[in-house]
């Protein structure tokens, strides 16, 4: 009965190290979107086209780092417009996080490479910031 216990607490341990990523990050992220011009009206659009967020600089916005699904990151444009200037857009793209190479490694979590890190998506980061360059439109 010993050796049971000591193996299913061994073995529900290494689960939950085997992710660092996920214990490490969460599957949302704050970006604060600025303009080189007050009041630039914004609209976030995600991967699949769905409008995310409206709204004026300077803002933060709350962000999905991924969708559900397996090794599924979300990734965001940003259009950018104002009166008298250039229509603009930015992307927002996701990157993979140190944690889940390091972490997992580190570890030897091959659960947390390939099963609980691409499920929960916690194993991705947004671009930190956004930072729009507004041109006025030649008169």
């Amino acid at each position: 009965m010993k050796k049971l216990f000591l193996i299913l607490t061994i073995g529900v341990f290494a689960g939950f190290l085997s992710s660092c990523a996920t214990v490490m990050r969460e599957n949302s992220q704050s970006i604060p979107i600025k303009a080189n011009v007050d009041k630039v009206d914004i609209k976030l659009v995600d991967k699949n086209g769905q409008t995310v967020f409206e709204g004026q600089t300077p803002t933060t916005v709350n962000l999905k780092t991924s969708l559900s699904g397996y090794f599924n990151p979300q990734k965001y444009t940003v259009i950018a417009s104002k009166d008298g200037y250039k229509t603009q857009t930015s992307v927002i793209d996701w990157h993979v996080s140190g944690w889940y190479y390091v972490g997992n490694l580190a570890l030897g979590g091959i659960i947390g490479y390939l099963v609980i890190a691409p499920i929960t998506g916690d194993m991705y980061y947004l671009d930190e910031e956004v930072n729009l360059n507004m041109t006025p439109i030649k008169k």
